[in-house]
C-alpha cells in the first residue's frame, strides 16, 4: 500500500461521515472547533517506531495541509519542526520523522525503505489524532541534506502526493530531465533549492533549470548560512508563498 493510498483511505472514513452529516444540515468546513493543544508542538506515538514530533496548526477552524520535515543526519526531529513551524506558522500541519535513534539522544537516518515504511505507520497515526483538522491533498515534503536522497525516491513513487519539495543543502546529483519529466509527469509540481553558504556546487542553477521543461516551478534560492539555521529558515518563509502557489489550501 502506497502512503497517499494510506492517507486516502483514512481520510475516506471522515469524509463519508462529513457526507451524512451535510445530508441533515448544511456544514462548512470553518465549522470546525479551533485546534487546541498545550503546546504547538506535540509528540505523536507511530507504532513500530520512535514517536514523531508535529508542529500544529493551533486554532486553526478548517482544515490545514500537510508538511512533512525529513532531518539530516545525528539530529533531531523537533529542531526540524521548529524551523518549518517558524517559516510556515499555522498554515499547516508539519510532521517530523524521528528516524533512526543514536546513543548520544539524537537521530539518524535509515535506508529510504525504512522511512516510507515509517511515515506509512505515521500518517494514520496523525489522522486518527487530528483527523477533522488534516486537509486532504498533496503534501510538501521537505529534506535536509542525505535526507534529500529519500526524499528523491518518494516524489518519484508518488509525485502527485509528494508534488512539492524542499530540498536544503543537499546533493543535487538527482535532479536531472529524467527526474523531471517522471515527476512533472505525474503530478509533480514544485521544487525549492535552497543553499547555504558553499552547500551547492556549479551546476546547480542547471539543475534547476532542467525542472522546467517539464511543467515543474523550480527555483533555486541562496542564503549565507549552513543547514537549517534561522537564515535557511527566513529564505523558506520567504518562498512559502511561490512553492504552494498553485495550491490554496497552503495559503
Amino acid at each position: 500500500m502506497n502512503l497517499a493510498r494510506t492517507l486516502r483511505r483514512c481520510l475516506t472514513a471522515a469524509a463519508l461521515t462529513l457526507l451524512a452529516a451535510c445530508s441533515q444540515k448544511p456544514r462548512t468546513s470553518t465549522e470546525l472547533p479551533p485546534l487546541q493543544e498545550k503546546s504547538w508542538l506535540v509528540d505523536l506515538e507511530v507504532p513500530g517506531f520512535q514517536a514523531a514530533r508535529v508542529a500544529l496548526p493551533l486554532g486553526a477552524r478548517a482544515p490545514r495541509p500537510l508538511a512533512v520535515a525529513l532531518h539530516g543526519e545525528a539530529d533531531r526531529p523537533e529542531w526540524a519542526c521548529g524551523s518549518y513551524r517558524s517559516a510556515v506558522g499555522s498554515r499547516a500541519f508539519v510532521l517530523c520523522p524521528a528516524g533512526v535513534p543514536l546513543s548520544d539522544g539524537r537521530f539518524g537516518l535509515g535506508p529510504s525503505e525504512r522511512t516510507t515504511a515509517e511515515l506509512r505507520a505515521a500518517l494514520p497515526a496523525l489522522k486518527t489524532r487530528f483527523g477533522k483538522h488534516l486537509a486532504r491533498g498533496a503534501i510538501v515534503l521537505a529534506a535536509l541534506g542525505p535526507s534529500a536522497e529519500t526524499a528523491f525516491e518518494l516524489a518519484l513513487k508518488e509525485p502527485s502526493f509528494f508534488a512539492h519539495l524542499v530540498l536544503v543543502d543537499a546533493p543535487l546529483v538527482r535532479l536531472d530531465a529524467a527526474f523531471a519529466a517522471r515527476f512533472g509527469a505525474a503530478g509533480g509540481r514544485s521544487v525549492l533549492v535552497v543553499c547555504g553558504e558553499g552547500a551547492c556546487d556549479e551546476t546547480a542553477e542547471q539543475r534547476v533549470r532542467a525542472l522546467l521543461p517539464a511543467g515543474v516551478n523550480a527555483k533555486l534560492a541562496r542564503h549565507a548560512g549552513r543547514g537549517l539555521d534561522a537564515t535557511a529558515t527566513a529564505t523558506i518563509a520567504k518562498e512559502w508563498s511561490w512553492l504552494v502557489a498553485n495550491d490554496p489550501r497552503f495559503r
